[in-house]
């Protein structure tokens, strides 16, 4: 098939048999039938989990090439002490704060993760150091620092359209992008995706990346080199697990606005510190999409940049007034990964500034869980934003004590980041052989390496508590639970179980708790 048009503007057509389209995207498609028989158009999700298919012609049936499922494991790098045990999760892949703010990943292509230790991370440019002659200059000065570092610390490995292999620079040594290292075939994980027998990683030639390098406008996009050019550097951020997703590590509520200037070229630099894709929208513009291709660069509304990677965008700001910005992946956009990009001098209408409070405003969650068993009861009913946690902490136990046993925990907590966040609140709890205590707390909740979640306070009696626990997820429904603390007012306790999820909702668990023996039961979660 060949590529016509994408997002509306013509392209110079580009052949191409498998392409990945991202979420608002639009690519018009001229199909070469065959003289005999018909063909099969397959568009798959990108997890591989299910197909749409339109069947063009008539006669003996070509079915189009499954594709294969994500390698979800894939090690995109070494890992190093550094990176293992670094204190932010953008540390961990080797794109931290400072190296950002160097302008280390300015230049559009894939960044790799880097092993701070030797620099011998990855790093596919898909001919990114060919930028367009318009507005260059300005690239180059922001980029000086950037390849000072370089120089010192990185060994480069890079990837052409069409290579099967990464190839590190220096070294001679090869990677296939595609494989099952780091994964094996379980029968008790044959649900998980990791699992398929037919696994590929992301830009090999089965799972193709956008084909954005290629892409060449039938016409020149450049912009006059007179215009004034304004660069705005743009890290893409997010925890998976609490769904949260900002720009500069910021949600929309907390940094609302982008400013420019109408007349002068505006040039985003998008550094993609997450494992996931962000199809990238402006309203209100086309933006020239950097890629090797001068003043050819296609136009596009909204760009996909992918995980680890650097996508180089410009504008001409021309268009006079307030516009949206934002992943078009709409829960991304929800949870904050949003600006509004404001023209210098705008005012909107009255009727619009009386509601745009709307559109910044938090949006709250509440989650609970409960655990009913036959030795003990516990459970955690919590409220939350972007930022503020309000949680509720309950134990209660009756088995091998002769009187039941109950602890709660009233907290506020502040997140800083997926590793990292600080909380205060009370400690509130009755023992058999005790009256009732209530003690202030103060302490910090952190992610140590292998996701083991670690909890330590200090209280308003002089002690102190360090806890640990994880979850191991032995098959996609049956989980190991482990945990162990220290109270220096009650010394040693600690639990192991087993949980089997029958529903999102809803789990058979059985457990050991060193106060209350073996029990068993269900876990409630909604």
């Amino acid at each position: 098939m060949t590529i016509m048009a994408a997002d509306g503007l013509a392209v110079e057509p580009l052949e191409v048999k498998r392409l990945l389209i991202g979420v608002a995207e639009t690519y018009d498609l001229l199909v070469t039938m065959p003289s005999k028989g018909s063909c099969e158009l397959r568009a798959t999700a990108h997890d591989s989990s299910s197909y749409a298919s339109i069947w063009l012609g008539r006669g003996k049936p070509e079915p189009a090439r499954r594709i294969p499922a994500p390698d979800l494991y894939h090690n995109m790098g070494e890992l190093s002490l550094e990176r293992v045990f670094a204190l932010t999760p953008a540390g961990t892949m080797g794109m931290e704060d400072a190296l950002v703010e160097a302008g280390v990943f300015d230049l559009p292509g894939m960044v790799g993760m880097k092993d701070m230790k030797g620099m011998k991370g990855m790093e596919m440019n898909h001919s990114a150091k060919k930028m367009p002659p318009s507005h260059s200059r300005s690239m180059k000065m922001a980029n000086t620092s950037k390849k000072t570092v370089k120089a010192k610390h990185h060994k480069q490995m890079t990837m052409e359209p069409g290579q099967s292999v990464i190839k590190e620079a220096g070294s001679g040594r090869s990677l296939p992008p595609w494989g099952k290292r780091f994964s094996y075939d379980f029968s008790l994980l044959s649900t998980d995706v990791s699992s398929n027998p037919r696994r590929a990683m992301d830009g090999g030639p089965s799972r193709p990346w956008p084909p954005y390098t290629r892409l060449r406008s039938v016409g020149k996009t450049s912009f006059d080199h007179k215009r004034p050019v304004r660069e705005i550097r743009l890290t893409l951020d997010g925890d998976m697990e609490r769904y949260v997703w900002l720009l500069n590590n910021r949600a929309l509520s907390e940094d609302d606005d982008i400013l420019i200037k109408k007349g002068e070229v505006v040039r985003f630099i998008m550094i993609n510190r997450t494992m996931m894709h962000h199809p990238m929208h402006l309203h209100g513009h086309f933006f020239r999409v950097l890629n090797g291709q001068g003043d050819h660069a296609p136009l596009k509304h909204t760009v996909d940049v992918t995980p680890m990677s650097t996508t180089v965008i410009e504008f001409k700001a021309n268009e006079f007034g307030d516009w949206f910005f934002h992943c078009h992946l709409l829960y991304h956009m929800k949870a904050g990964m949003a600006r509004m990009v404001h023209y210098q001098g705008y005012e909107p209408l009255p009727e619009v500034t009386e509601v745009r409070s709307i559109l910044y405003k938090e949006s709250w969650c509440a989650t609970v869980q409960y655990e009913v068993l036959s030795n003990m009861g516990e459970g955690m009913f919590t409220v939350f934003d972007t930022r503020s946690i309000f949680n509720l902490d309950w134990e209660l136990g009756w088995q091998m004590v002769d009187e039941p046993e109950w602890e709660v925990t009233p907290s506020y907590s502040y997140y800083m980041n997926r590793f990292t966040s600080w909380f205060v609140g009370a400690d509130i709890l009755s023992r058999e052989d005790e009256s009732e205590k209530i003690r202030g707390v103060l302490g910090l909740n952190y992610l140590l390496p292998l996701n083991i979640e670690t909890s330590a306070w200090l209280d308003s009696d002089a002690g102190f508590r360090v806890g640990m626990q994880k979850d191991w997820r032995l098959t996609p429904r049956l989980g190991l639970m482990t945990g162990a603390l220290y109270d220096s007012h009650e010394r040693w306790e600690g639990s192991l179980g087993l949980s089997y999820m029958l529903n999102g909702n809803l789990s058979l668990v059985a457990r050991w708790h060193s106060d209350f023996a073996w029990g068993v039961g269900v876990k409630l979660s909604f």
